[in-house]
């Protein structure tokens, strides 16, 4: 089904935009898109009508849209006067910052309410934010900076999280069951991940039959419980091989996996390459700077 999407990553590890125009979101009207980034949208004016992961959204003036990495999103109608901000982190990077742990405990708020209306106040402080992001993308020697990097997606990510925090309180939101099962599903897997790779074992923990609990995620999340639980295990897998100098025997074991071979294969399954040349792939902290300012 994948084959079906126009996928699309950030081509840098970092990205600022500003001013984004209609015209140059029009080339992705009624276009099926699987975004493998992580992004920060501000709409600044104007309004866009699109899907995100299968529920009608209509994004306006004062709208923060996040969208995690591999949502699908498709955009049916823009307004002429339509402008953005936006920061992305490529997929690789969000794995580097493990963005899973970042965002821990409001992913299903997420993904079930993208998009969230703000104060013209928190706006004003958002839109100084990401200009002054776009002026530093012009300093590669700050932007080469690993941990400055990753400094700003904590910034971004926890900014987020305060929003839905106050928007959204766990306690106080009262969720489908499917979603309601998704979220204690995530809660389980963040725990237990690293121990247990065997779906069946989740359902027992929440006591469900395993078919409910199949069809409960898939119908909050579009995936299955297999391949959230895969997700994360390579998550965890590409934040360690990146970010720590452990052997990769040991970084299997980390993750409960008792025989290296089939670490190897179950992460070139998943990954497209083994551990190995994963580790030794060229990563560069680049930056990106719209050619218009």
């Amino acid at each position: 089904m994948d084959k079906q999407f126009l996928c699309l990553d950030s081509p840098t590890d970092f990205m600022v935009g500003k001013y984004i125009s209609a015209d140059e979101l029009k080339q992705f009207i009624n276009i099926p898109c699987k975004i493998k980034a992580g992004a920060f949208i501000l709409c600044a004016e104007g309004q866009i009508r699109s899907t995100i992961n299968m529920s009608e959204s209509i994004t306006s003036r004062l709208n923060i849209v996040t969208l995690l990495p591999n949502s699908c999103i498709q955009i049916q109608e823009i307004s002429p006067d339509v402008l953005i901000y936006f920061i992305a982190f490529s997929f690789d990077f969000m794995c580097y910052a493990n963005f899973i742990k970042s965002t821990m405990g409001y992913l299903p708020m997420i993904y079930r309410y993208p998009v969230i209306e703000i104060s013209q106040s928190r706006a004003n402080l958002i839109t100084d934010f990401y200009e002054l992001l776009y002026q530093y993308t012009v300093y590669p020697d700050i932007l080469s900076n690993k941990e400055m990097i990753k400094a700003i997606f904590t910034m971004c990510s926890q900014g987020i999280v305060e929003i839905y925090c106050k928007t959204y309180p766990l306690e106080k939101q009262e969720l489908t069951r499917p979603l309601q099962i998704y979220q204690e599903f995530l809660n389980i897997v963040l725990k237990y991940y690293t121990k247990e790779h065997n779906v069946s074992f989740y359902a027992e923990k929440l006591g469900l039959t395993f078919s409910y609990f199949s069809t409960s995620i898939k119908k909050a999340t579009g995936e299955t419980p297999q391949e959230i639980l895969t997700q994360i295990i390579i998550i965890d897998a590409k934040t360690q091989l990146k970010g720590t100098d452990q052997e990769i025997k040991n970084i299997a074991m980390d993750l409960g996996f008792n025989n290296l071979s089939f670490f190897n294969k179950f992460f070139r399954r998943h990954a497209g390459m083994t551990p190995q040349e994963y580790r030794g792939k060229s990563y560069t902290y680049s930056y990106h700077l719209n050619a218009s300012d």
